[in-house]
């Protein structure tokens, strides 16, 4: 990966290597350690888009990590969650589960395969929506779209 504008940066993380942390796994923005029970994940600032790498972020994984262990600790009164410790502000430790492969966007405005479902007949997710809509309107109400997860090289649903 090369983009110019940030080859020189120092503080990028696009690959780890703890070795004593167990079995790496490395998927395309996190590399998972495996030991036990438990599972050390490091979120690099690697940046992809339809299952391909496509450069670094300075700062993205620090970014995306924090957002999910704050949405984790604030939701765990709900249902449980995986998380056991935030060791540094890439890192979590976590409980090794059963994955379930579902995910879930928050639509707030119209755009991408929301607008394209919509261009098919005013829906998202069969919540019908005011005609008129242009790309990137605000929408009236957030919409939750839940998709499942695909495995790496299938588009997920």
């Amino acid at each position: 990966m090369s983009n110019s504008k940030i080859d020189n940066y120092p503080d990028i993380l696009e690959t780890t290597n703890f070795s004593g942390l167990g079995e790496k796994y490395e998927g395309k923005v996190r590399d998972v350690y495996s030991q036990g029970d438990k599972l050390t994940i490091v979120v690099t600032d690697r940046l992809s888009c339809f299952d391909v790498v496509l450069t670094t972020v300075p700062y993205k994984g620090q970014i995306l990590n924090q957002m999910a262990t704050h949405w984790f600790k604030k939701s765990d009164f709900i249902i449980q969650n995986h998380l056991i410790d935030i060791p540094d502000p890439n890192v979590v430790i976590v409980k090794k589960c059963e994955v379930l492969p579902v995910e879930v966007i928050m639509r707030s405005y119209l755009t991408g395969s929301a607008w394209r479902d919509y261009q098919k007949g005013n829906k998202i997710s069969g919540i019908e929506l005011p005609p008129g809509l242009t790309e990137f309107s605000k929408l009236p109400e957030i919409i939750i779209t839940p998709s499942t997860k695909a495995e790496i090289g299938v588009h997920d649903e």
